[in-house]
């Protein structure tokens, strides 16, 4: 099947009911708690805390569900989103966030890259919120050939390659639509690191890794929860197996997911 290089769908002809509810996606998961989405939940989550110390000034932007409470394990971590929320911290707008210039020790960032409006300016503001050697965490979608395939059939995001993410005139998303989303920005980003960091020599790139598959599929999906099947844990860490080693031997097809880590630095 070929794909177009761009595609953006509608809100009217997503296939999936419950797109940006994220508060019964909440109450869901809490009531419930699916082995399959905790699974898929705590690998997005888990690897995060290694980059954690106490003391620091650790916040998330867009936080939606804030299932990150759940698993990043900091006792000064807040969580924000464009919207109030019961469970959010702080509002805050990541293109404008309302804390001091170098105040910010850490920033996460859980898919939520690819709904950026411009991705420079976001990368420029968030360098000047960080203090001296802060550090963004990300973890976000890649566009592999599966992903692409599937946000096609069920009509949820979309995508374009035809941008310059780099651009600062570049509207890669409404900004005026919270849920618009261009599920290629961060594949565009973090492909050439060598283009990164020409073009942003202000983050220095320490951790740019491919993962996620089926163990993404099987989870139903993290707010508008698909059907699906409840797995033995045995078996979940089978299929996250799998994923490693379809991964490796062929990113393009099966990578779904990417986790970055950028440090903030000194230029000349």
């Amino acid at each position: 099947m070929v794909l177009p290089s761009t595609y953006f769908p509608t809100h009217e002809e997503n296939r999936f009911a419950r797109e940006g509810e994220v508060g019964l996606a909440r109450e869901f998961f809490l009531k419930h708690r699916p082995r399959n989405l905790e699974y898929l939940l705590r690998n997005r989550y888990d690897w995060m805390n290694a980059y954690l110390k106490p003391g620091q000034r650790v916040v998330e932007f867009g936080a939606g569900s804030g299932f990150s409470k759940e698993f990043i394990r900091h006792d000064n971590f807040r969580i924000t989103d464009v919207e109030p929320r019961p469970w959010i911290d702080d509002v805050a707008d990541a293109m404008d966030p309302p804390y001091p210039d170098g105040s910010i020790d850490v920033a996460v960032f859980s898919h939520m890259i690819h709904h950026l409006p411009s991705p420079v300016q976001f990368f420029e503001v968030m360098q000047r919120k960080l203090a001296p050697g802060g550090l963004i965490l990300i973890q976000d979608l890649n566009t592999c050939f599966l992903l692409r395939l599937a946000l096609r059939a069920m009509r949820h995001e979309g995508w374009s390659y035809d941008i310059d993410v780099f651009d600062e005139n570049v509207v890669a998303n409404d900004p005026r639509d919270p849920w618009s989303a261009n599920c290629a920005i961060p594949l565009l980003l973090f492909r050439d690191e060598d283009a990164f960091r020409r073009r942003l020599p202000g983050l220095a790139i320490e951790r740019n890794e491919l993962n996620e598959c089926f163990v993404f599929l099987v989870s139903g999906g993290v707010v508008v929860q698909a059907k699906t099947v409840e797995l033995p844990r045995w078996m979940l860490r089978a299929i996250d197996a799998t994923d490693r080693a379809l991964v490796k031997l062929m990113p393009s097809v099966f990578a779904m997911g990417r986790s970055v880590v950028l440090r903030k630095i000194e230029t000349p």
